[in-house]
């Protein structure tokens, strides 16, 4: 009877050992991590890469990317207990080095914390962020996991001149994104141009290498253009894959997303219509205008119609341009050449006009 009493404890110990290891088999823990977790607030992200989710001692990388502000990204070390995350995570910030502790909670399959909802996603490399172009108005979607690998700067005079001759043609605006490798030297990997339509239209040579980019968007005033690396320049993965990937996102128009200021309708008021004659280029209709409520720093965008004396229609023509900043009410105009034969019809002009915030 003792012995029988003996094999008691020692077969409840057996069972408890064998459940213990087989446990998590059959009733997986509700506290399993995920490989990747991304989360948003905005247009700002985060994304939390764990390379062995089911260690004891965690080890990852995290990336808390600000929309137009102080980013930062770096790698951790953590443990997860009653589904508390606790992180030591050391990061880079504007170039400076530091380390803090984070906290998540986990809840179902998402964590918590720091502001952000973790969602758990099936491929970290297919998550994005959008860049924004700095005096570009455009943002870029980009792989967000190659964010601490990527600098958005401004293009010095320097390269501009070097790339379009120092009497050459200039873009109003340019930009570049610097992919920084594992090995090697940095390299301009994307770069932008905002260019005025008129210079666009003179350069842009189809038959010639595109320095000045391949156009995304324009309109009546403006054109955008990309240009980037097309093969890769390293010797080395995974470098030579993330440039193929870049690559991958520069010429798809879905890629960029539109800032441009919208036109609104303007009241307008007409003051004058006239013509006169230019000894070189020939007959004008002259019709200036005031566009109530413009501001400084404004775009706008006017149709035109002349009317003879009986009111009907001569001519309709557009013009565009800036306000007159600082004093943005004052006297707009905007002409047209004619027959001689109108001059001594017209009577009167009509003028619809929108504006926008200038984007330059």
């Amino acid at each position: 009877m003792a012995r029988r009493n003996i094999f008691i404890p020692i077969a409840i110990l057996i069972i408890a050992f064998l459940f213990g290891l087989f446990q998590p088999q059959f009733f997986p823990s509700t506290s399993t991590l995920q490989s990747c977790y991304h989360a948003t607030i905005g247009d700002s992200s985060s994304l939390l890469q764990i390379k062995d989710p089911r260690a004891d001692q965690l080890t990852g990388e995290l990336i808390f990317y600000n929309y137009q502000k102080d980013s930062s990204y770096g790698v951790f070390t953590g443990k997860l207990a009653a589904d508390q995350l606790t992180l030591d995570f050391t990061f880079q910030s504007e170039g400076v080095e530091s380390k803090r502790q984070i906290t998540l909670t986990k809840s179902g399959d998402e964590l918590s914390g720091e502001g952000y909802l973790y969602k758990p996603v099936d491929d970290c490399k297919k998550v994005v962020y959008s860049q924004g172009l700095g005096l570009i108005p455009f943002d870029m979607k980009l792989p967000l996991y190659l964010f601490p690998q990527m600098k958005l700067q401004q293009m010095s005079e320097e390269q501009v001149g070097w790339t379009f001759g120092p009497g050459g043609f200039k873009p109003i605006q340019s930009a570049k994104i610097v992919y920084t490798p594992t090995k090697g030297e940095p390299v301009d990997a994307v770069v932008f141009y905002l260019w005025q339509k008129s210079v666009w239209d003179v350069i842009a040579n189809p038959n010639e290498a595109p320095d000045w980019g391949v156009m995304q968007w324009s309109d009546q005033a403006n054109v955008f253009s990309v240009n980037g690396v097309q093969d890769c320049v390293y010797p080395n993965e995974p470098d030579c894959g993330n440039i193929s990937e870049i690559y991958t996102y520069i010429y798809e128009k879905s890629s960029y997303v539109n800032k441009v200021p919208k036109y609104a309708p303007a009241q307008v008021k007409v003051v004058k219509t006239n013509t006169f004659h230019d000894p070189e280029t020939g007959y004008y209709v002259l019709s200036q205008f005031n566009i109530l409520g413009i501001k400084a720093n404004q775009s706008y965008r006017c149709d035109l119609i002349a009317f003879d004396k009986a009111g009907k229609e001569i001519i309709t023509w557009k013009t565009e341009g800036l306000s007159f900043s600082p004093r943005p009410s004052t006297i707009y105009s905007g002409q047209t050449n004619i027959t001689p034969d109108q001059v001594p019809t017209v009577g009167s002009s009509s003028v619809k006009c929108e504006v926008a915030d200038a984007i330059i």
